[in-house]
């Protein structure tokens, strides 16, 4: 081998050395760059990513909080709408169920919750009166669903739909109450529905409501010989509920040796005018609970005695104590006596007999008087009214006034308005219509003031009506007089059919 040769072999291997570091610098860059490609790829995705999140978690924080406060608002509003509507439906139908249960006695299941839980208050209505078999019996066709007072009796039904209702009043069976340590704390009730519609039954009461009265009242449920007591379902200020499901009679009672507290009672008034040429006359006082039924009394009265004696309208409304003893006078000077000079009010014989508890026998012929009731030794009167007595059935020319006695009759012919309110006081109590114009007539001419316009609005229909009228006649008959004067003005149709009536 000679010596170039020798010197070649090197450089061969020192090119195929380079190109194989050439190609192996190529392969491993592509390698490397992709190893580390991935490497970094990997390296800088994870640090890329704690960057990018500290950072995008910020950014997006405050991008995203804005974005989805205003998404989720709407959102949120959507669902909360509607979750909130369920919950507060279900909510309130609970509450509402509760408070409309308190208000009208209603039983959470009955049918009339879903169909009249708008009702605050009974509709009234005068119910048809048949004279079967020598008694007095009501009839109610009820129409519809709902709470419906009676304007005579002041009795409430809740109707579970259309029906009929006869009911009237019987004696108790004081053998019963007896046995029971009960007595008479309202009229007995015997009722007949004949599609078994009524579901509940509102008794009126007359005890003063804060008084502790109510606590001893139950309801006496009579059927045949049997007696038994059933516990209110609630008392409110003027009545008694109990949910019923059948039909008997129905009366309140209370415990014989319950506490003695006043009550709230009436005060009625029966004349006897004078016949010609007779000049005395008979005014008899009746002192009865507020629930007695006064066109019951009326009627009894009449049966009694036919036409001689006129009930006369006054404000009867006062509170009397059971068993406590009161005193009847009048401002008539001589002439007159009245008897017994004291009696006890003895309100659970009330309800039956009717009989007069004072009498004042009149010997001159009086227009008008003074009366006045107070409890025995008590210095202040419980009732005190100004009462125009009936003129005669026949014209008595000679009149002495019991204002003034002595003094020379002027022109003393009672004015219009009081016979008018005298004669009509029951059926105005109960078929006045809607009294705001006639209030606000009356405030005009000066008979009612904001105070006493107000307080008519507070009651019920029926109490609206006896309020006012209480109010007008209170004040005499010059306020009497104005309010016959609106009524003919807003009402003229009910004035000529009551006035057509005693024609």
């Amino acid at each position: 081998m000679d010596f170039l040769t020798i010197l070649e072999r090197p450089l061969e291997m020192a090119n195929s050395l380079n190109t194989e570091v050439s190609v192996n610098t190529q392969e491993n860059t592509q390698e490397n760059t992709q190893e580390n490609t991935q490497e970094n790829t990997q390296e800088n995705t994870q640090e890329n990513t704690q960057e990018n999140t500290q950072e995008n978690t910020q950014e997006n924080t405050q991008e995203n909080t804005q974005e989805n406060t205003q998404e989720n608002t709407q959102e949120n509003t959507q669902e909360n709408t509607q979750e909130n509507t369920q919950e507060n439906i279900q909510e309130n139908t609970q509450e509402n169920t509760q408070r409309m249960d308190e208000e009208l006695g209603r039983e959470r299941d009955s049918p009339l919750f879903l169909d009249h839980h708008h009702m605050s208050s009974p509709d009234e209505f005068t119910p048809e009166i048949h004279d079967q078999d020598n008694r007095g019996e009501y009839r109610f066709q009820c129409p519809r669903a709902g709470l419906f007072q009676c304007s005579i009796t002041g009795l409430v039904f809740r109707m579970e739909g259309e029906g009929e209702v006869l009911y009237r009043t019987v004696p108790w069976d004081w053998r019963l109450l007896s046995q029971n340590g009960k007595r008479p704390a309202g009229p007995l009730f015997k009722f007949t529905c004949l599609k078994g519609s009524v579901c509940q039954l509102h008794l009126p009461h007359c005890e003063i409501y804060n008084s502790g009265g109510c606590d001893f009242l139950s309801v006496a449920h009579v059927a045949d010989d049997n007696m038994d007591f059933i516990c209110p379902h609630k008392i409110t200020e003027t009545h008694i509920i109990i949910n019923i499901s059948g039909f008997s009679a129905y009366g309140e009672v209370k415990d014989e040796d319950s506490p003695t507290v006043p009550i709230r009672a009436l005060v009625l008034l029966f004349y006897k005018p004078p016949v010609v040429p007779k000049k005395r006359s008979i005014l008899n006082v009746l002192l009865l609970p507020r629930n007695a039924v006064i066109r019951e009394v009326q009627e009894e009265w009449k049966r009694r005695n036919g036409d001689k004696y006129i009930y006369i309208e006054t404000n009867s409304h006062c509170q009397l104590t059971p068993n406590q003893k009161y005193n009847f006078s009048t401002n008539l000077t001589d002439d007159y006596l009245i008897q017994p000079k004291d009696a006890e009010f003895v309100d659970f014989e009330s309800y039956e007999n009717y009989i007069p508890t004072f009498q004042l026998f009149i010997q001159t012929v009086v227009e008008q008087v003074n009366l006045l009731l107070k409890e025995n030794g008590g210095e202040e009167s419980v009732w005190d009214r100004h009462v125009w007595l009936p003129a005669s059935p026949t014209d008595v020319t000679s009149t002495v006034s019991a204002v003034s006695p002595a003094a020379t009759p002027a022109n003393t012919s009672t004015p219009p308005g009081s016979i008018f309110i005298r004669r009509h006081r029951i059926a105005l109590e109960t078929r006045l219509g809607i009294l705001q114009p006639i209030c606000l007539r009356l405030q005009v001419c000066g008979v009612l003031i904001d105070e006493e316009r107000e307080e008519v609005s507070r009651y019920t229909k029926i109490l609206q009506n006896q309020a006012l009228l209480d109010m007008v006649v209170r004040k005499g008959a010059r306020a009497q007089e104005h309010f016959y004067q609106v009524l003919k003005e807003v009402d003229p149709c009910l004035v000529k059919d009551l006035e057509e009536q005693t024609v």
